[in-house]
């Protein structure tokens, strides 16, 4: 089993030429509690260059490139983030689809048991009290060597979509 990682990070909107409702709420803030409280949480130095909807959207955009290259994959493993924000799309809640938190144990799995799945991590700031540094992991264990074509064609959706370097790693055994 060969394990092929891209990472990158996400400089810019990956759809900046697509009109935006706001998504900004007014906190209930009216006693000096609630503003000592808000001052306390942790201030990410990482900017926020989408927000849930997109992240929703650069997802299924990536989910459907691999679907589109008939790359043969028993199961897609996606670091979710929580809180979500808003309606899940369909194609994220399919059998073939498993969100967690820590993808490392699965993956150990999955590896163990000899099946081809795809690993999509990612630390990406879609809301400005959100942890994150926009860098995106995605991994690919399969059974054959995964031809150029196919990692060229996601490295260009990647830097369509306003991820900067991409670096990709290739390891033996598991991921």
């Amino acid at each position: 089993m060969k394990t092929v990682e891209l990472s990158t990070c996400l400089e810019r909107n990956p759809y900046p030429d697509t009109l935006k409702s706001c998504l900004a709420q007014m906190l209930p803030l009216s006693t000096e509690q609630d503003y000592l409280a808000l001052s306390s949480l942790p201030v990410n130095s990482s900017p926020v260059l989408l927000n849930h909807s997109e992240h929703y959207q650069l997802l299924l955009d990536i989910l459907r490139y691999f679907e589109d290259s008939e790359l043969d994959i028993d199961l897609v493993l996606i670091k979710m983030q929580m809180p979500a924000g808003g309606r899940m799309p369909s194609a994220l809640l399919q059998d073939s689809v498993l969100m967690l938190h820590d993808l490392a144990g699965e993956e150990a799995i999955l590896v163990g048991d000899g099946k081809r799945y795809i690993a999509i991590e990612d630390s990406l700031v879609r809301h400005p009290f959100e942890a994150g540094t926009n860098q995106l992991k995605i991994r690919l264990a399969v059974d054959v060597d995964c031809h150029d074509l196919l990692i060229e064609g996601l490295s260009k959706l990647l830097i369509e979509c306003g991820f900067g370097d991409i670096t990709i790693n290739t390891m033996d055994g598991t991921a």
